[in-house]
């Protein structure tokens, strides 16, 4: 688990978007490029990426989730064709990468192949790399002066992928308890859903709502594709996703910021 911290001016005002990129499964044939590529698109200089993990399907021919039907790779290197067509993707945003962990799924290559493709990713790009799991320190300043400062709890989530809405929410939610943070970014489970937990604080000597932001950050992974070629999803009996991300959007104020967020 890694610390960072990260610092974005900002005018009083201001409303900072925050995009976490999860379980896109770049190189899978369900992958919904198209919409990722709309997503990252959907952006101005004042929107920011946090990568958290599974970005690459990472399946190769020796894995027994393998089937070449779901391999869009057109040769024998799928990793290195996946590390560089997603860096490709991305690379117009470099400038705005916080970070990129990584997830279950480049995490069998990094242990069974001895690469790491996130890192190979975040090296190409000029950002952090954050591992598995890690805490942002988010620095909102304006002109040196007037400070805010937003604690972002990452991990690329954890269990299987539940059949039922409330499931997942209550899993991580109990993470909550634990962590001194005020967002919460988690994927693995393929879901789009959010929830906010009230809280009070302090923001020098007054009294503040400071409520505490949990976001399941979606995927861009389909469950089905046309044809009789099964995806590892439909073989499993998973119900469909929504394919798409979460959108953070957080406002600095005269007490200390404003968040919500929505599906985009």
């Amino acid at each position: 688990m890694k610390v960072i911290q990260y610092t974005i001016p900002y005018r009083l005002g201001d409303t900072v978007k925050i995009k976490p990129l999860f379980d896109v499964h770049y190189g899978a044939a369900a992958c919904d490029i198209k919409a990722f590529k709309s997503y990252l698109a959907d952006s101005d200089d004042k929107t920011y990426f946090i990568g958290g993990g599974d970005l690459l399907d990472s399946i190769t021919v020796a894995d027994i989730r393998y089937r070449k039907s779901n391999d869009t790779s057109d040769g024998d290197d799928i990793i290195d064709s996946q590390v560089d067509r997603m860096t490709e993707i991305l690379m117009p945003y470099k400038d705005r990468i916080i970070c990129l962990a990584t997830g279950n799924h480049e995490d069998v290559i990094t242990k069974k192949c001895g690469t790491n493709p996130t890192k190979r990713m975040a090296k190409n790009l000029g950002t952090e790399f954050l591992g598995y799991s890690g805490l942002i320190k988010l620095r909102f300043t304006e002109n040196g002066a007037r400070g805010r400062t937003v604690i972002i709890r990452l991990h690329h989530g954890w269990g299987g992928g539940s059949r039922t809405q409330g499931a997942d929410l209550t899993k991580y939610s109990k993470d909550l308890q634990h962590w001194d943070a005020d967002l919460f970014l988690y994927g693995h489970v393929h879901r789009n859903q959010t929830d906010r937990v009230p809280r009070l604080g302090l923001v020098g000597m007054t009294l503040v709502a400071k409520p505490k932001l949990m976001c399941i950050c979606g995927t861009f992974l389909k469950t089905l594709t046309d044809g009789t070629d099964p995806t590892y999803s439909e073989i499993k009996g998973y119900p469909p996703v929504d394919v798409g991300g979460v959108t953070i959007e957080i406002t600095p104020n005269n007490k200390w910021v404003k968040m919500r967020a929505y599906q985009a």
